[in-house]
């Protein structure tokens, strides 16, 4: 049976129009405030076919790990986007003969989210500091503007948000980071960053990937034309080693999907929505302890009782609305 969801409006000073299901049954961890968004994104859908359980502390409840530390990667991605929208908008202020004047604007912006550099030897990602990221920003700089002088694309909208409908009447939702025609067809353009060399990269983190035939399809509806794919440009980054200069560089890789492709993945989100329904009804949220040992809340967990689980996320996790219209990914409590 297809749940018929109620929402209602979250009392929230940064997003007011961020809509939420009501909790249908409360009897797992009913201590917790809840936050399912009725608008589900790659990221809630990712966390799903992943963990059941995971999706609740994630996105039902909104339980995250801080940014900082060890997750520095977080942060630095982070930083980066902002980086990227404001060479964007300085572009419409400064235009195509200013284009110097775009770079001190834009990183100013970026830094302002920075959260303080690791503690040399804290982990793999201690590399990540404030520098590197200005380096990486400068390469990105240079990239984007060897782009507009040469003039392949034309920018139609950048950090687009969406909400559209699916075949069952579910809503979809997400942030374009750019929407641009490249050859007078449309395309969606995103922007990663990453640690793993490229060709890893490319075997694990393009295709299949619900998000950017996500972004295909909604982009699609958006502007009321067929959007040929994705765009996604990478910066890759790495620590100083004997084999690696460290230097960050960016790399595009092009995805397309045909109307087919569309329509079986549209199918798909059809059962993957009902199998959330049956867990959302029941208020059980199983395990899939395949993905245990590289899942953030692998401690949450082990801790056996629910008295003990919801002290764990108290004490190692922050609280916040899983909102993918926010640019950080964030709406504070």
């Amino acid at each position: 049976m297809v749940l018929v969801v109620q929402c209602h409006i979250a009392h929230n000073e940064m997003d007011k129009n961020f809509k939420v299901i009501t909790p249908i049954k409360q009897t797992f961890m009913p201590k917790f405030e809840r936050f399912e968004p009725l608008a589900r994104d790659s990221t809630a859908i990712c966390a799903f076919k992943q963990c059941d359980r995971k999706y609740f502390f994630q996105i039902v409840l909104g339980f995250r790990v801080p940014k900082g530390g060890v997750m520095i990667y977080l942060p630095f991605g982070s930083c980066y986007h902002v980086f990227r929208h404001h060479l964007e908008l300085q572009f419409k202020i400064h235009g195509l003969m200013n284009l110097d004047k775009c770079l001190t604007p834009a990183w100013k912006e970026a830094e302002k989210g920075w959260p303080g550099n690791p503690l040399p030897g804290s982990s793999k990602w201690d590399y990540l500091t404030k520098e590197y990221l200005l380096v990486a920003c400068l390469i990105a700089f240079n990239h984007w503007k060897n782009e507009k002088i040469s003039g392949i694309y034309e920018i139609l909208a950048v950090e687009q948000p969406f909400e559209v409908a699916l075949d069952d009447g579910r809503t979809s939702g997400g942030k374009a980071d750019v929407l641009l025609r490249w050859n007078s067809d449309p395309w969606g353009k995103d922007f990663k960053t990453t640690g793993k060399l490229p060709q890893w990269y490319e075997r694990s983190e393009l295709d299949p990937k619900d998000q950017f035939i996500r972004y295909t399809h909604g982009e699609s509806v958006l502007i009321g034309e067929q959007i040929k794919g994705q765009i996604v440009e990478v910066l890759f980054h790495h620590k100083v080693t004997k084999t690696h200069d460290g230097k960050p560089f960016i790399r595009s890789f092009i995805i397309g999907y045909t109307p087919s492709q569309i329509q079986r993945w549209k199918n798909e989100q059809t059962i993957v929505e009902r199998q959330i329904d049956i867990c959302r009804e029941e208020d059980v949220w199983p395990a899939k302890e395949t993905f245990c040992s590289y899942c953030d809340y692998h401690s949450v967990c082990k801790m056996g009782t629910e008295r003990g689980m919801a002290a764990k996320l108290q004490q190692n996790f922050i609280q916040k609305h899983w909102d993918f219209k926010n640019i950080d990914n964030t709406v504070e409590k």
